[in-house]
This record gives structure tokens, C-alpha cells and sequence, in this order.
């Protein structure tokens, strides 16, 4: 692996994002994939049915529409769209203005809960009436004692109450959802610094707008991870709450006093935690100001300097000279062209014109997972060959291609009747090239005028080889490609695969849901679980050191030949919900572990990996 990173990848896949549906019912089949493939070697993508694998194969071959992120071919563009600075800006923008219009209703409910709870408190502590609207005490007109004495098991009172929970429930949601949303401002932040480091490799960016731009995003992140770090204590203390709770109905609770103390205490807390996060709020929202001032385009980018010019004013009458300088500062930054105009003119990141896509097509290729459905049954073989060849002529009108045929058909004839260049018909070379390439993947030159359903499964996958080697490819995506197909012709057809990516210097991703013959074919292994992909190694490393539980359920799947060890082996069963029960206030990442090996986790499951890692 140390040699692949001295290359320069074939394929860099960034921050892939596929969305299935409309509106609120879209569905993520693939959630913000990121690998490099390089050239010559066999990537294996594996995963069980609808993990999102054969969505990412078509999206690298340009079938399958992108949601968001970039597909990158030798170093440009291929598909999708390079990141918009602006855009991600408006993203943070939206997430904030969300979580601090829930922190208004959070508030209220949280204060109810408080009212409610100051009530219950000095009913059952004090025999005394809370009027929630005039905030004082009052004797109960009935003369009643409803104090709770120490002693008594809670759970035959009514301290639990339905009523009391839903204001309790609606804050635990909008923390959850707080949660969620600083997720994904994190996420788009980290995207945004990645991006700005990697433009200044090949965009020549002004190093005071760059330096500026680094400043405000770093700012706005730090205040992010603050609000975060409280959000999280306030989850916590959450889960204690509904634990007292739990606690009281399951009769553990027998002090009066003990339970409004325990839980007092924890709302106290909650309180003070919810306060700093609604300022760091409001820092984060006039800190991001700047971020979308930086970023703005030609079209907003006067309606952001004529309100820097009314703050300006504003803060000059305000004698806020230190924040007047600020802004001027920004007001002459944004003079300069902005970063996406000097992004869209370099050639890395340029959105590929119809030419280039066409000639794409050429270079990358796929076999699909199912032979019979992928060809058209209303054509011959010769037919369903010679189609790419039509579209891209010059690969049978070629000085090569014809001095080829030439060679071929002069072969084994006396020189008087030798052809040459002028005898020579484009239609001829043709159907010598495919029959050349049908013959190499072990089919005969009859067959050229057969149609497909009149041949086996194994030899249907032969001609849809062979129809994508025929477009002399330097990429191929292999979908599944030996799944469908008998144990003996399976062998045959992988054979078939590793002998023209010698010949030809062919670079392969291998689409599997077979951990053992991905072990077979791949330089390295990739794992996706429901879109995200969990872990990358090498084939051999991964085999031997996996790490997430999925691989591991997955390798713990695959049979042993002998009938005995099946039968005492014992099968690792992946649960997601136990696994990555801390995911909501931990958020998981892709992390490099070990050279060349990467794997989804959050910092709890990376120091058990690390762990491992110095026990062996």
C-alpha cells in the first residue's frame, strides 16, 4: 500500500451521496462515500443485498444520478459536481437557523416541565397548591394532607404521570434532532476545510481571502463542537431522568425527598446547559456571517457588500471600532474574484463537456450482475458487440486496428496475394476485432449469428465481457459478475477477468457479497453497510485483523469446508443498536487506524481497535 500512495489514484470517489424519492420520503442508499482506486489494482466494494454497492458501481460509471459529491477519472472531474463553498455555507446556515428556532420551543417546553415540576414538588412535599399562573402558594381548599411520607414505594403514587411525560418527550426529540443537525454542520464543516487545503494545490487563491476564509470556518467549527459537547451533557442527563423514572415504576425508589432531590438536580443542570447552548447559538450564526460573506458568488456578492457597509455605519455609531475593522477588512477581501469563478476555471474541476463525457464511456466500462436481462435478446452477439463499436469508430478505423487485421489476414498467404491499407473495409475490420475478442474469452466464431437466450448463463456473462473489452477500456466496474453463474463456470470467468487485466493492464472494482472470492480477486476490500462504508483494508489484513462487527458477521458467514468445524463454528451476529448504542452523542468517523486501514467508528470504538491493535 505504501507504493499505491505514492500514485496518483485512477479513481478518487468524494463524499458520494445518492438519495432515492422526493421531498420528505427520499431515501440515502449511499451516505457520503470517500476511497481512492489505483491504477492496475482489483478494488473489491462487498456488502449484503441493498447495502448501496451496486449503486455506487453505477454511479462511478455514470448510469446513476448523484445526489452530491464527485466522482473523479485521472484526476478530473467524471461526474457529479466539485464542492460549492457557498452552498455548504447556506447548509450551516439552514441547520443553524433550524436548531436555534427549536431551542426557542425547547425553552418553553422546558419551562412547563419546571412549572410542573415546582407544582408536583410542593404538592407532595408541602401539601401545597403551585398556581402556575400567579406563581404562588396556596392551601388546598379541601384541607386534604397530600404530602408523600417518607417510606412509601412511589410506584403505588401518582408521581409518574403520562401528562407530566409529553413536555419531557418533546425535549428529549429536539435534542435528538439538535444532535442529528450538529452532525451534519460538522460534517459540511470538515468538507469545507477539506476542500479549501485541496483547491490550494490547484487554484491560485489570493492568501489573504484563503487565510480569512480558513479563519471563519475554523471559528464557527470551534463554537459548533462547544454546542455540541453541552448538547450531549444535556442528552445524558436526559437518559438519567428517564432512568429515575424507570427507576420509580419498577419500586426502587422509597424516599420522597431522594427522588425530587435526584431529579431537581438534573434539571438544574439541563437548565444551565440549555442557556449556554442558545449563546453559542447566536455566536456560531453571527460568526457564519462572515463564512457566507467569504464564499458569496457573483450574483450575492453585492448584496453582501452593501450590508458589510450598513454594519459598518451601524457599529462605527455603536463605537465598535475593533468589529468596524473587522468588517472593512472583509469589505476589501471581497473585491477579489471569489473562490468558485477560480475554481470553475481550472481543468481538475471542470464538469465534463458532451465530448468528454462521450469518451468517457469508453474508458470505464461495466459487466452487470445478471448476463440474461443486460443483453438485448432482439440481437445477435455480433450485434450486441459491434454496438459500442459504433459509437466510437476509431476504434475499428484505426492505423493500428486495420495494420492489425492486415497482418492477420496476410498470415500464412504467399506475398502475391497479400491486401494492403486500400483493400481494406471498416466494416471487415470490425468484425474481425470481435471476433478476435470472442474467441479470447472462449467462445467460437459461429456463435457471432446466435442470440443470447440461446446460450448458457456462463457464456451470456462471456459476451457481455466481451461486448466491454471490445470499447478497449482502462477501468471496468465487474457487477457481481460470477454470481449468477455455476461453481466450475465461475472459476472460468474470474480466470477469464485476471487474464485480461494482465494483458491489457486493466484497474477493476469488484462488486461482491462474497467475502471469500472478493479474497480471491482483491488487492484491497471495501465494506458498505446501508450506504456508509465501514471499513477498508487490505484483502489479507482485512481477512485477519477485521475490525467493525459488520465484517466481522460477515467473515463469520462464509463456510468452512469442513462439515464438523461448520457445525461447532459459531456465527457472529451484528447488532447495530447494541453495537453503536452511544452514535447519537458520539458521533462515528472514518479513521486510518493502521496504515491502509480504515474503519467507521467514534472515539469509544477507536480505542478498543487501538487496543487490539497493540495487543497483537
Amino acid at each position: 500500500m505504501s507504493e499505491k500512495k505514492q500514485q496518483q489514484p485512477i479513481l478518487e470517489i468524494r463524499n458520494l451521496l445518492i438519495e432515492f424519492g422526493h421531498g420528505r420520503k427520499k431515501n440515502k442508499a449511499v451516505k457520503g462515500v470517500n476511497f481512492d482506486i489505483y491504477k492496475g489494482e482489483t478494488f473489491g466494494l462487498i456488502g449484503e443485498s441493498g447495502s448501496g454497492k451496486t449503486t455506487v458501481g453505477r454511479a462511478i460509471i455514470g448510469i446513476q444520478p448523484i445526489s452530491d459529491g464527485t466522482v473523479y477519472f485521472n484526476g478530473r472531474v467524471a461526474h457529479g459536481k466539485p464542492p460549492d463553498l457557498n452552498k455548504l455555507n447556506v447548509k450551516i446556515s439552514h441547520n443553524i437557523r433550524i436548531m436555534r428556532m427549536n431551542q426557542k420551543t425547547t425553552t418553553n417546553r422546558l419551562n412547563e416541565y419546571l412549572d410542573e415540576f415546582k407544582r408536583t414538588y410542593h404538592k407532595y412535599i408541602d401539601s401545597k397548591n403551585y398556581d402556575l399562573k400567579t406563581k404562588q402558594l396556596k392551601e388546598y381548599d379541601d384541607g386534604v394532607d397530600r404530602a408523600i411520607a417518607e417510606g412509601v414505594d412511589l410506584k403505588s403514587t401518582n408521581i409518574i404521570s403520562v401528562k407530566r411525560d409529553k413536555n419531557l418527550n418533546y425535549v428529549t426529540e429536539s435534542v435528538k434532532d439538535n444532535l442529528k443537525r450538529l452532525l451534519k454542520i460538522i460534517r459540511i464543516q470538515e468538507k469545507t476545510i477539506q476542500f479549501v487545503d485541496s483547491i490550494a494545490q490547484n487554484v491560485e487563491v489570493d492568501k489573504k481571502l484563503r487565510k480569512a476564509i480558513i479563519k471563519y470556518q475554523d471559528q464557527t467549527y470551534k463554537i459548533v463542537l462547544q454546542a455540541k459537547a453541552l448538547e450531549n451533557k444535556i442528552y445524558e442527563n436526559l437518559e438519567l431522568i428517564k432512568a429515575i423514572r424507570e427507576a420509580v415504576l419498577n419500586s426502587k425508589y422509597t424516599s420522597i425527598s431522594k427522588f425530587f432531590k435526584d431529579l431537581g438536580k438534573l434539571l438544574e443542570l439541563i437548565v444551565q446547559d440549555h442557556k449556554k447552548i442558545s449563546v453559542l447559538l447566536d455566536q456560531a450564526r453571527n460568526m457564519h456571517y462572515f463564512n457566507l460573506d467569504l464564499s458569496s458568488t457573483d450574483r450575492g456578492r453585492k448584496t453582501h457588500i452593501e450590508t458589510i457597509e450598513r454594519r459598518i455605519i451601524s457599529n462605527t455609531e455603536k463605537q465598535k471600532f475593533e468589529l468596524v475593522a473587522e468588517l472593512e477588512h472583509m469589505r476589501e477581501l471581497l473585491q477579489l474574484p471569489h473562490i468558485q469563478k477560480q475554481v470553475r476555471e481550472v481543468e481538475n474541476y471542470k464538469i465534463p463537456n458532451k465530448k468528454e463525457r462521450h469518451n468517457l464511456k469508453q474508458e470505464m466500462q461495466m459487466i452487470f450482475q445478471d448476463p440474461a436481462s443486460s443483453l438485448n435478446d432482439r440481437m445477435p452477439v455480433e450485434g450486441i458487440i459491434a454496438e459500442g463499436l459504433e459509437n466510437f469508430p476509431h476504434l475499428f478505423k484505426s492505423q493500428e486496428a486495420v495494420q492489425t487485421y492486415i497482418e492477420w489476414s496476410n498470415h500464412d498467404k504467399p506475398e502475391s496475394e497479400w491486401i494492403t491499407a486500400e483493400d481494406v473495409k471498416p466494416k471487415d475490420v470490425k468484425k474481425f476485432l470481435i471476433s478476435q475478442l470472442l474467441s479470447s474469452v472462449g467462445m467460437l466464431p459461429e456463435h457471432l449469428s446466435r442470440y443470447p437466450h440461446e446460450f448458457s448463463g456462463g457464456q451470456r456473462q462471456r459476451i457481455g465481457i466481451a461486448r466491454a473489452l471490445v470499447m478497449k477500456p482502462s477501468f471496468i466496474v465487474a457487477d457481481e459478475p460470477i454470481s449468477a453463474l455455476d461453481v466450475s463456470i465461475r472459476a472460468q470467468v474470474m480466470n477469464l477477468l485476471a487474464k485480461f487485466q494482465k494483458e491489457l493492464n486493466l484497474t477493476y472494482v469488484f462488486i461482491s457479497h462474497d467475502l471469500s472470492v472478493a479474497r480471491f480477486v482483491s488487492d484491497r476490500i471495501a465494506v458498505i453497510y446501508r450506504g456508509d462504508l465501514v471499513e477498508l483494508a487490505d484483502a489479507d489484513e482485512l481477512f485477519s485483523n477485521p475490525l467493525h462487527p459488520y465484517t466481522k458477521s460477515l467473515l463469520s458467514a462464509i463456510p468452512l469446508p469442513d462439515p464438523e468445524q461448520e457445525k461447532s463454528k459459531t456465527h457472529f451476529k451484528y447488532e447495530p443498536e447494541k453495537e453503536h448504542f452511544d452514535y447519537i452523542t458520539d458521533f462515528p468517523k472514518w479513521t486510518e487506524i493502521a496504515a491502509g486501514h480504515h474503519v467507521y467508528a467514534n472515539d469509544r470504538e477507536l480505542k478498543i481497535h487501538q487496543q487490539n491493535f497493540k495487543t497483537k
